[in-house]
């Protein structure tokens, strides 16, 4: 199994080194070391591991200056700032000091939700980020986006904040279930998207795609180590040219617009955030080819791929959720005086970003479901 290890400069100066490797779990410590973090940790894990193969690892790091584990129960619906104080509290507990760093090892909840306690305890320590589901491997685990949601809306309260060391074990991926591996799918299909031609170990992304994305979903390491280094070299490039997502990082919410708007409006509690992006994919290439960006063979291409993403909760919104789905589009970050701005495709890898009207919000939120 082949993996990777490269670093991400920002124009901040802030560097991040990536690792893909199998078995990476157990290094932690190390790769600290190796990116300059010398002082005392604190491991903040997403509770749920302990009852994974994993579970043992983490707590060997109890004998390190990793310290004893930090557990939490995370979940979306957790996503909160209480949960972001609580995990703070843990660190002045621990008796973390500035000298110190922290290392999250969960998914994209608890990495998002570590890395901004990282952020704001102290007002910011180091942090490396371990991300252990399919979905933050590709998507939250690298760009410091950091944060908590609120009633109104995920994630409209957070920091930037670069972790030093990104840290992607393959073989973690083996105990997800297989709805959460399909999940993570949604994000890499919206990668294949963005960035077609992406090397994924000699084979361009999106062709790797539709050759292995049954494969991926059972979980061979192989197939998710190609994957996850050829999304993370992609978001690489764009993160370390707009680290706080003032331009061409936007393109990475692909799909994402109507996707948080359906998590929003169905409370989180019935879709993955895997499967409302790929929902939001729908509806994104459909509003794409109706303004005349995307060609009908590019279009039927792509659909073709989304289709394959096996969605395990009924996508039927109630009118009210409907409405609420369509509120929650007014309030996504990327709006801008008043006006819901999408990503879309002007063909296969050519990602921009245009305003909607109104009716074209709810045209697309239909084709989503439909």
């Amino acid at each position: 199994m082949r993996g990777a290890d490269f670093e991400v400069p920002f124009t901040s100066g802030e560097r991040t080194r990536c690792v893909i490797r199998g078995g990476a779990l157990s290094s932690l410590d190390e790769l600290a070391t190796e990116v300059g973090l010398p002082g005392k940790g604190a491991l903040i894990a997403d509770e749920g591991l302990l009852s994974t193969r994993h579970g043992a690892a983490l707590l060997r790091y109890g004998e390190t200056r990793l310290g004893r584990l930090i557990a939490r129960p995370v979940r979306e619906e957790r996503k909160s700032l209480g949960e972001a104080e609580a995990m703070c509290e843990a660190l002045m507990d621990r008796g973390l000091g500035r000298d110190g760093f922290v290392v999250a090892v969960g998914g994209g909840v608890l990495t998002d939700l570590a890395g901004f306690a990282a952020a704001i305890y102290l007002r910011g320590v180091p942090w490396v980020s371990v991300p252990t589901t399919l979905l933050a491997q590709v998507d939250a685990g690298l760009g410091g986006k950091t944060g908590a949601n609120l009633r109104g809306g995920k994630n409209l309260v957070g920091a930037f904040h670069q972790p030093r060391l990104v840290v992607c074990d393959p073989e973690a991926l083996a105990t997800l279930p297989v709805r959460e591996l399909w999940s993570g799918l949604a994000e890499v299909v919206k990668c294949a998207l963005l960035a077609p031609q992406e090397d994924a170990d000699g084979l361009p992304l999106l062709e790797r795609c539709e050759r292995d994305l049954e494969d991926a979903a059972l979980g061979k390491p192989g197939v998710l180590a190609a994957l996850v280094a050829a999304c993370l070299r992609m978001k690489a490039r764009i993160v370390a040219s707009d680290e706080r997502e003032g331009g061409a990082r936007a393109f990475l919410n692909l799909g994402h617009t109507v996707g948080h708007a359906i998590e929003t409006a169905t409370g989180y509690q019935r879709f993955t955030h895997g499967e409302a992006v790929a929902l939001g994919l729908r509806a994104a290439l459909r509003l794409s080819h109706g303004r005349k960006l995307l060609d009908v063979p590019s279009l039927q291409r792509a659909l073709d791929l989304v289709a394959r993403l096996k969605i395990g909760a009924d996508r039927r919104l109630s009118a009210d959720e409907r409405g609420a789905a369509l509120a929650a589009l007014s309030r996504d970050k990327k709006a801008r005086a008043g006006k819901v701005r999408f990503v879309l495709l002007a063909g296969l890898g050519g990602p921009r970003v245009e305003e909607a009207s109104p009716d074209e919000c709810a045209r697309a939120v239909e084709a989503s479901l439909s």
